[in-house]
């Protein structure tokens, strides 16, 4: 499935920013991620590790040459989420942050 955008590559400083600060917002009121994080699910570096992921999420779309596809995202993210946090999130929460609004971006 396509995301909402074939394009790619480098962002402007002001698009980036406002691509970084929603999914900050986003990671912030994802309930699962959050629970990772507060109950250390990554060990004591949690919050360390979902800055990251949401980095890896803005590098994602900053540096990939389009189109971009729903299900590499998804894939990237389970790993992602797996690997930092020991962790599969089986609630559809990836699936549901990535349509409702990852792919508005």
């Amino acid at each position: 499935m396509l995301a909402s955008t074939s394009g790619g590559g480098a962002l402007s400083a002001q698009d980036a920013a406002a691509l970084q600060e929603g999914i900050g917002l986003v990671f912030g009121l994802w309930t699962a991620l959050q629970m990772a994080v507060e109950n250390q699910w990554g060990g004591r570096d949690s919050r360390a590790k979902a800055d990251q992921f949401a980095a890896s999420i803005l590098s994602w779309f900053s540096n990939s040459k389009g189109p971009f596809y729903f299900d590499d995202l998804e894939n990237m993210m389970h790993d992602t989420i797996s690997e930092s946090f020991s962790a599969d999130f089986e609630d559809d929460s990836v699936e549901e942050i990535i349509i409702s609004s990852l792919l508005h971006v």
